[in-house]
């Protein structure tokens, strides 16, 4: 029952892939069938105008041609008028004369001949005769013998006798297109005229270029219809002659037909083809099946990748009803039924959960407390939206830390809502118990800085009402949400000098004497040292430097606190610079804990904490001696170089931009996000160490030591070595030296 059912999913999903492939596939097929409709269309009707401009253009010139020889014969000097009977003779020479231009039409035209107008004869370059006896032996079939002498006799202009058949000995028996072309330059001149008598044939030569034999073409001269080509049964009068467009569309016989026309120059001459669209269609269905041709390919592939995205989407499916049938007895008929019940159970179950964690707020504060002391929220943004959701406005211009400790039997923080949160108006805040200290710790965020003071003695009033003792403390106002670790720390400083200070009031932070603001410039000189240290990777000249900022503080005078707060401002300096190089946010909440430094009495152990986060640094760092040369880039290069050649006072951090074909500030920006640091702060601090080791190794001057440290000025060498240590040259090496010379001692 199961496998049906598992393989009916996969049918579903594979019919619904093979679906859309052949909608697309239709969809395909309908564009190229639209666009080749189209396209085909213009291209058979731009076929068809240039196929009847080409015959009108053969045409037009065989026509050009006849009035040529009607001009050159009417203009010529050697034919002139004459009279058979008067003179017969002259007969003889007419026919001589008519030779060359009976030859030259001869490619149109069959037979030429020449009647003068007056006279009662028709000449041609083999014979003559009277009119009447021409017009009897030519017998054209719609035109009746003293109709054809009267057109003859008074022909004043280009007349067309459309084709028809013609029963002669002159001519073959055929169909003959007559021409009656008056003699002279000009219509009307009166001298005679020619008939040019051109078979039918001609023309049927002229259509004969058609594309295939679907196609009706036709000459008309007015309404007149001159000569045609008929493949197609159609009648003559469906053919329209004047029309204003170049294709029209009509319908006969329950049929679509296109007439292309084109109209010739002059003469009043029409050329006009007619098809049938189902051979337009035709045309366009071959075209389209060879465009197709190719796609049953491509359906075939995509019909494979329908059947592998279903098999592939099936499959996730399976495993998901296998989960959700662990949890019922019952046989999953159809899976995607079984996969929505799971579903609404999830939901119903989530919604339960949800209703529990609304009922237990105070865990969910509590939490938020917690990581907003230890700063674990990366921007301002994300600490008020995690506010929000444990209920709590945090987004004010103030806030402070209070510590204050359980009295009564009551240990547990105020919870939202409850005295005396809501007897200061713009006032937020929530607590957490601190086992360690005893003590309950309270985060209160404030629109008027002047009432957490009031607050904190509210705090206090109420923890003694029971006529127990209530030590509260409160440390300064902050706006910062990255310095609630510092802020904690200042609460619990003003908390341990309870003892000296008194409980009958609130502990500030302020009232207690402190010189950090001096000692703590110092101390970060130190802090970047440590900070340069891991970016180079050694271990030894990280050690140094450790052990430089034990030697400072263990001959400072300073309270612990002023110990933790150095502390806090060095390892969060080194887990925000090296942060990168921390897998996971566990492993920062391990190393970095405000509340683990509360719990260190002794600069040992600060130290301690501090070499650990160190040594997990050094082991997460990429070590760059492992690279392969053919592995590193050019920034890695340029590292290696200053490694070596860092003693070289030439070296300019120009040239070396210049090698790699940058700008100076280009390559400042690539080598700070390769090392964390500028080239020229990597090279000071390259040059700065070599000068440690002489300086506790050798007994060289200051100026021997900067130039082979790699500076010409020796005034230069102290200036940044000081920057770098806080201790000039000569300073250095009598630190170094006191320290052999006598056990190193301290205060904890």
């Amino acid at each position: 029952m199961i496998r049906k059912s598992r393989t009916s999913v996969f049918i579903r999903y594979a019919l619904s892939y093979i679906a859309v492939v052949l909608l697309l596939f239709l969809s395909i097929t309908g564009y190229l069938y639209i666009r080749l409709s189209s396209k085909t269309r213009e291209e058979i009707i731009d076929n068809q105008i240039n196929r009847l401009s080409r015959i009108a253009a053969q045409h037009e010139s065989y026509i050009s041609a006849m009035l040529n020889t009607a001009e050159e014969i009417g203009l010529s000097p050697d034919i002139e008028f004459f009279r058979y009977e008067e003179e017969p003779w002259k007969a003889y020479d007419l026919q001589l004369k008519m030779v060359p231009y009976t030859t030259t039409s001869s490619t149109f035209c069959d037979q030429v001949y020449l009647y003068f107008f007056g006279d009662d004869r028709v000449y041609s370059s083999s014979s003559s005769m009277s009119l009447s006896l021409f017009a009897r032996m030519m017998r054209y079939e719609f035109i009746p013998m003293e109709s054809l002498v009267s057109r003859i006799a008074n022909t004043d202009r280009l007349t067309i006798l459309p084709a028809q058949q013609v029963s002669s000995t002159l001519v073959d028996s055929s169909r003959v297109v007559t021409f009656l072309v008056p003699l002279g330059s000009a219509p009307g001149s009166g001298k005679g005229v020619l008939l040019f008598l051109i078979k039918d044939s001609v023309y049927q030569s002229l259509f004969a270029d058609a594309i295939n034999d679907h196609i009706n073409t036709y000459i008309h001269q007015g309404d007149e219809l001159l000569s045609s080509s008929e493949e197609l049964s159609l009648p003559r009068d469906q053919v329209k002659v004047a029309q204003e467009t170049a294709s029209s569309l009509f319908r006969w016989n329950n049929q679509d037909w296109t007439q292309v026309t084109f109209s010739g120059r002059n003469w009043g001459l029409s050329y006009t083809a007619v098809l049938r669209n189902a051979d337009i269609n035709s045309s366009i269905m071959q075209q389209l099946f060879s465009i197709l041709a190719i796609l049953p390919v491509f359906v075939f592939l995509s019909l494979l990748l329908a059947l592998w995205m279903a098999r592939r989407h099936a499959q996730p499916i399976r495993a998901i009803t296998g989960m959700l049938s662990r949890e019922t007895d019952e046989t999953p008929r159809d899976e995607l039924q079984q996969i929505s019940t799971g579903i609404s159970r999830l939901t119903s179950r989530n919604q339960e959960l949800t209703s529990r964690l609304d009922r237990a707020l105070p865990v969910q504060r509590h939490d938020f407390v917690f990581k907003f002391v230890k700063d674990r929220f990366p921007t301002r943004e994300e600490a008020v939206v995690a506010g929000k959701a444990v209920g709590l406005e945090i987004d004010r211009p103030a806030y402070a830390v209070i510590l204050c400790s359980g009295s009564g039997g009551n240990d547990h923080p105020f919870d939202l809502g409850a005295p005396p949160f809501d007897c200061f108006p713009g006032c937020s805040g929530a607590g957490v118990e601190l086992v360690a200290l005893k003590a309950n710790l309270y985060l209160v965020f404030s629109d008027d800085p002047e009432t957490l003071p009031d607050l904190a003695e509210t705090l206090r009033s109420e923890g003694a009402a029971g006529g127990e003792r209530c030590i509260t403390s409160i440390s300064a106002l902050h706006s910062d949400f990255t310095e609630a670790p510092s802020a904690y720390l200042e609460a619990a400083a003003a908390y341990e000098n309870r003892f000296v200070m008194g409980s009958q009031k609130v502990l500030c932070y302020g009232d207690i004497s402190s010189n950090l603001e001096e000692i703590l410039p110092q101390a970060r000189k130190i802090t970047n040292s440590i900070s340069q240290a891991l970016t180079l990777g050694s271990r030894d000249v990280l050690d140094v430097r450790i052990s430089d900022l034990l030697h400072f503080l263990k001959n400072t005078n300073m309270s612990p606190f002023a110990f933790r707060m150095i502390y806090s401002e060095v390892i969060r300096s080194l887990v925000h610079t090296h942060t990168a190089a921390l897998s996971g946010e566990g492993s920062v909440q391990e190393i970095y804990n405000i509340f683990t430094l509360t719990s260190c009495q002794s600069i040992d152990d600060l130290d301690e904490l501090l070499r650990r986060l160190c040594d997990r640094l050094l082991l997460e760092e990429p070590d760059s001696c492992e690279i392969a040369p053919e592995e590193e880039d050019e920034i890695s290069q340029v590292v290696h170089y200053m490694e070596e050649h860092f003693s070289d006072p030439e070296m300019s951090i120009t040239a070396l931009a210049d090698s790699l074909e940058l700008s100076t500030t280009r390559f400042s920006l690539s080598f700070k996000e390769k090392t964390g640091m500028s080239p020229l702060e990597y090279l000071t601090l390259l040059r700065v160490e070599h000068a440690k080791e002489l300086l506790e190794i050798t007994d060289l001057t200051i100026r021997d030591i900067s130039a082979r440290a790699g500076y010409y000025d020796s005034g230069s060498f102290i200036r940044r070595f000081k920057q770098v240590t806080g201790e000039t040259p000569a300073q250095y090496r009598r630190s170094r030296n006191l320290k052999k010379e006598t056990p190193e001692g301290g205060k904890n």
